[in-house]
């Protein structure tokens, strides 16, 4: 498809905008040009635009986007303010604990607060349950963490970051130049878990064996990892140490897992690997369990890695002086997820989901955001992914090996 002249001149003066460390500034030209090369709709933008945020505070990522999913409204409205804009946003946040009947009851709380417009929505469990509810009312989602290959359908909901399948090659490389040939498979029990594992079954080429699918609503491991240690210990005996290696699926259920793991001779026997979700955990050099584990299993992930840039160092120094921490790749999107949604609704002049459901895509291919090109696939997911092989090494998250 041939572009408009103005999408062009979009490109230039954006990449020019980010070299020149002005993230405000990039933004607001992304803005501008996209308004100059577009008719606009005729809807007025209420005085208030109502956001509603869904994060799961008991994932550490999840309460780390919340706040960064407030620090993105007030950035956005400050530049709202600085272009004579007579709306801005607000957002009301909302914990679903982790658990996907919850997030489906505050999404339907929001429909029924007349609020149609909503961030987060972290797990692909939460989506997988309430997809039906938001295409039959009309409502808009903007996810920051969901990750399901099987999730990659025409809807309303928008994922900015990439599916599993794209994480799934990375990982089955990261086993290969390990040189793991039986893979056990200990996976969290949900939309996301049970799809990663069926994306690194497709390539890997060696044998899978199914270690145990857990609930993760429960937090008591000490009879399936009985069983895991049983079934490590055959495998040992069979191939060989060095050609077993263990896939972990989850989330912060991990730890008290590994704690669970200490009276066992025969886990830590094996490397361990792991997704991106792991990549980032601090308990790895915190607890004395996770330490152990992690040198004596070479704990190794694989890790998605954000393009450098303005907007990346603005939230990353911003975020680190109000917490004094660093931020995880799920804290750029849910950032890139407010600025996406205001900078459409400025370009449609309307709040009307499905005005908006149409133009997101088109939007999103000319914008730079924390997580750099926001361009889309033909589902609605970030199109673009890197991931890098990192691992634990005297106390720290090292890196080992890229693409």
């Amino acid at each position: 498809m041939q572009h408009h002249p103005a999408y062009v001149r979009l490109k230039t003066i954006a990449t020019a905008n980010v070299i020149m460390n002005s993230v405000h500034t990039a933004l607001a030209v992304i803005t501008a040009v996209v308004l100059s090369g577009a008719g606009l709709a005729s809807a007025e933008i209420p005085s208030e635009v109502k956001v509603g945020g869904i994060f799961d505070k008991n994932w550490a990522e999840g309460d780390e986007s919340s706040r960064i999913a407030e620090i993105a409204v007030d950035d956005f409205n400050a530049y709202l303010e600085n272009i004579g804009a007579d709306w801005a946003f607000s957002i009301s946040i909302e914990d679903a604990q982790s658990q996907s009947a919850i997030a489906l009851e505050k999404i339907q709380a929001f429909k029924g607060a007349a609020v149609d417009l909503l961030v987060g929505v972290a797990f692909s469990s939460h989506i997988n349950l309430a997809a039906s509810y938001i295409d039959d009312n009309d409502m808009l989602v903007l996810s920051h963490a969901s990750q399901a290959v099987n999730l990659a359908i025409d809807d309303s909901v928008f994922r900015l970051v990439p599916n599993d399948g794209n994480q799934a090659p990375a990982i089955v490389e990261m086993l290969d130049d390990a040189g793991i040939e039986v893979l056990v498979t200990v996976v969290r029990g949900d939309t996301w878990g049970d799809g990663l594992v069926a994306g690194v079954e497709e390539h890997f080429t060696g044998t899978i064996e199914p270690g145990f699918r857990y609930n993760p609503d429960v937090s008591e491991f000490s009879v399936v990892v009985s069983v895991l240690d049983e079934t490590i210990a055959k495998l040992v005996e069979e191939h060989g140490a060095d050609k077993v290696g263990v896939f972990y699926v989850g989330t912060d259920e991990f730890l008290p897992m590994i704690q669970q793991m200490d009276p066992y001779e025969n886990i830590d026997k094996v490397r361990w690997f792991s997704t991106n979700t792991q990549s980032v955990k601090t308990y790895f050099f915190e607890d004395p369990s996770a330490i152990e584990f992690a040198k004596a299993t070479q704990f190794t992930t694989t890790r998605s890695i954000p393009t450098e840039g303005a907007i990346k160092d603005h939230i990353d120094a911003q975020y680190m002086e109000m917490y004094n921490a660093t931020v995880s790749t799920y804290g750029y999107a849910a950032y890139d997820s407010i600025w996406l949604l205001g900078t459409t609704i400025l370009q449609t002049q309307s709040t009307d989901t499905n005005t908006l459901t149409a133009a997101i895509p088109h939007v999103a291919s000319h914008m730079l955001g924390a997580s750099g090109a926001l361009t889309l696939t033909e589902y609605g997911d970030l199109a673009t992914a890197n991931f890098e092989v990192w691992q634990v090494a005297d106390g720290a998250w090292v890196r080992v090996s890229g693409e």
